[in-house]
């Protein structure tokens, strides 16, 4: 049958160059000059042929191989068993700080729950404690502290796009900042004391979050937080002045200092195309999130709108030598938001402090209406070892610049000024990656608002 021998030495073709070597070889006698003449007779042995002169097996042995395709027999690869369902625990001390709340000390920990077919973890509980101290007056003052616990259940809907963040936290900030309100609030006096521009708040927090994945870059994020607010504010500070004796719109936006409840009800979209979150060389990571406080008289006194319009950029024009990161933040509010939020954008401060516009002092602008950027490049100089731990020592240069104004609505030149008003910080720091999933940061910045400079120690990119 021409079909069935047209597949046997199709078999026989594919076998040969499958088994490579051992095929040419186990054919070698074919095109060994003895073969050659395999038909010619030995005088010693008559007029036998080669196969009468043989035993039979070694007849066998000597005959062409038959081009019937014999299978390939691969034994099943052993990779390492699957690992058990089972918890893991893990606690880390940390270091940190920067030259608004001084330097502290804390820990990180987290309790998983890990089984087969569930990356990375069924659950995770994760606890973080952070506490600072710096030197006021000659006396050691606690500026700042933070705890919190956080459980996160990543596959919650079918096909594992429904992940589940519920968050509890207490902080105590004692030394928040006051100047005024506007982009032209001047800086005080070297005689006011330095007490005089703070005010203190206490508020613990609970946050529900869903994140849910409508493709392989594009998710949906949906969302509660309720905040607690108690407000410290000395008689004489300059924001108990402002409350009290300042113009009709400063006071207005400050309001009162009573307790009071804030319910934000949060929905987000979500672009993100990068290539890892913790270590970004490339791709871009977009947000555009909106939330919504109701008013509840008695209950939740403001009520406020907040938007809030996130983009990141990442490119690496020469691997490790140098990675370019681009962020543009746009935060506006409307309605009557409490005075705080003025200062903040994403639960840190905006135009100024560690996470925005470095060299900036935290709280020192305030307005319903923020915009800045951050533009950093990086270099990985040294890989190194430590034990065995995979360490690169990097350095980075950054431009951070913004502003704020006082309102969206209406232009307010008495408390924003006339001019461009930016607001920015320059300098550069290192940094040190362990792995892909931890990076520590050094910088430092030089800013015409820095006290001289600002410094700030802490884990992780700013953004």
């Amino acid at each position: 049958m021409p079909c069935a021998a047209t597949r046997n030495l199709a078999a026989a073709l594919a076998s040969l160059l499958l088994v490579g070597g051992s095929a040419a070889a186990a054919d070698g006698g074919r095109d060994a000059p003895a073969a050659a003449d395999a038909g010619a007779r030995d005088p010693a042995q008559g007029d036998a042929g080669p196969a009468d002169a043989l035993p039979a097996d070694a007849a066998a042995a000597e005959s062409p191989p038959s081009l019937e395709a014999q299978p390939i027999r691969v034994p099943p690869a052993k990779g390492p068993p699957p690992m058990p369902a089972h918890r893991e625990l893990n606690i880390v001390p940390i270091v940190g700080g920067d030259s608004d709340v001084g330097l502290g000390f804390g820990e990180v920990s987290d309790w998983a729950s890990l089984a087969p077919g569930c990356t990375p973890y069924r659950w995770r509980l994760e606890s973080q404690a952070f506490i600072t101290f710096k030197t006021q007056d000659g006396q050691v003052i606690n500026p700042f502290q933070d705890y919190s616990l956080l459980l996160t259940i990543p596959d919650l809907a079918p096909h594992k796009r429904l992940r589940l963040d519920i968050r509890g936290a207490y902080t105590n900030e004692a030394t928040l900042k006051y100047y005024g309100i506007g982009d032209a609030t001047p800086f005080p006096a070297p005689s006011v004391d330095i007490r005089q521009t703070e005010y203190g708040r206490v508020h613990p927090t609970l946050t529900v979050e869903a994140r849910f994945a409508l493709t392989q870059h594009w998710f949906l994020k949906l969302g509660d937080q309720y905040t607690y607010n108690r407000l410290t504010v000395g008689p004489g500070t300059l924001l108990a002045t402002d409350q009290a004796g300042g113009s009709s719109e400063v006071r207005s936006l400050l309001n009162e200092f009573d307790p009071h409840g804030v319910d934000l009800l949060e929905g987000a979209v979500e672009y993100d195309s990068r290539d890892s979150e913790i270590v970004t060389h490339r791709g871009m990571f977009h947000t555009l999130k909106a939330r919504v406080s109701p008013q509840v008289p008695g209950y939740l006194p403001y009520g406020y709108q907040q938007l809030d319009a996130t983009a990141r950029f990442f490119v690496t024009p020469v691997p490790r030598w140098l990675s370019i990161s681009w962020r543009l933040v746009g935060d506006a509010l409307l309605g009557s938001p409490p005075f705080y939020e003025l200062a903040r954008f994403d639960e840190t401060p905006a135009i100024g402090g560690g996470n925005a516009v470095r060299g900036v002092p935290a709280q020192r602008y305030y307005g319903k209406v923020k915009l800045f950027e951050n533009l950093e490049a990086r270099s990985e100089l040294w890989p190194f070892r430590v034990k065995k731990k995979q360490l690169v020592l990097g350095v980075a240069a950054f431009l951070d610049a913004g502003r704020v104004w006082t309102e969206i609505a209406h232009a307010n030149p008495d408390l924003d000024g006339t001019g461009l008003g930016i607001k920015y910080g320059v300098g550069g720091g290192l940094r040190v990656q362990e792995g892909q999933t931890f990076v520590v940061r050094l910088d430092l910045a030089w800013s015409p608002d820095a006290t001289p400079i600002g410094a700030y120690f802490a884990a992780g990119e700013i953004f």
